[in-house]
């Protein structure tokens, strides 16, 4: 019986150390790296291993989630009054999540969403970016600071200065 105990034991910690040293148990959680992926708009292609050594502000959005969609409007109007108050630039990346892209399309240009920003992501792409990122709960936002960690998600303005301030202040020192 206390062999067994401790081949159980030994598993357990083996197990818990795996899981810990490959990220993917606690992919798109705030304190670890973000998962990465490669995303085409109309006629441009993102990953988001491109944009490490900057602020990325990453965002799941659909039509039919109202709170998803007013923040995408939010975020997109935040960009560039966060520029003109920051050193370093947020890159806004907007993924929606709509099934059909038509109305994706038509939401960016009703809403007047800038389109750099804007990507599309359905079937099988969708599924992975809703698994990596844990969105079965709903669309969210996350603020990704420049070595590829997930710092804050669903971060206020107020935040996004803040980490952004914290970081120049810990650089200049």
């Amino acid at each position: 019986m206390k062999k067994a105990m401790i081949i159980i034991a030994t598993f357990a910690v083996l197990l818990v150390l795996i899981t810990a040293g490959t990220n993917h148990a606690v992919d798109g959680m705030k304190g670890y790296r973000a998962p990465m992926f490669r995303i085409e708009n109309n006629d441009s292609t993102v990953a988001l291993d491109q944009l490490k050594g900057q602020w990325v502000l990453l965002q799941f959005w659909k039509s039919s989630d109202a709170s998803s969609r007013i923040a995408v409007k939010q975020y997109t109007d935040m960009e560039s009054k966060l520029d003109s108050l920051t050193v370093e630039r947020f890159n806004h990346l907007a993924v929606n999540m709509d099934r059909n892209e038509r109305l994706f399309n038509e939401v960016v240009r009703r809403d007047g969403l800038s389109a750099e920003s804007q990507f599309h992501a359905s079937g099988s792409r969708a599924e992975k970016l809703i698994s990596d990122y844990h969105l079965k709960s709903g669309m969210h936002a996350y603020l990704i600071d420049p070595s590829g960690k997930i710092v804050a998600k669903n971060p206020s303005e107020e935040e996004m200065i803040r980490l952004s301030r914290q970081r120049e202040t810990t650089e200049q020192n």
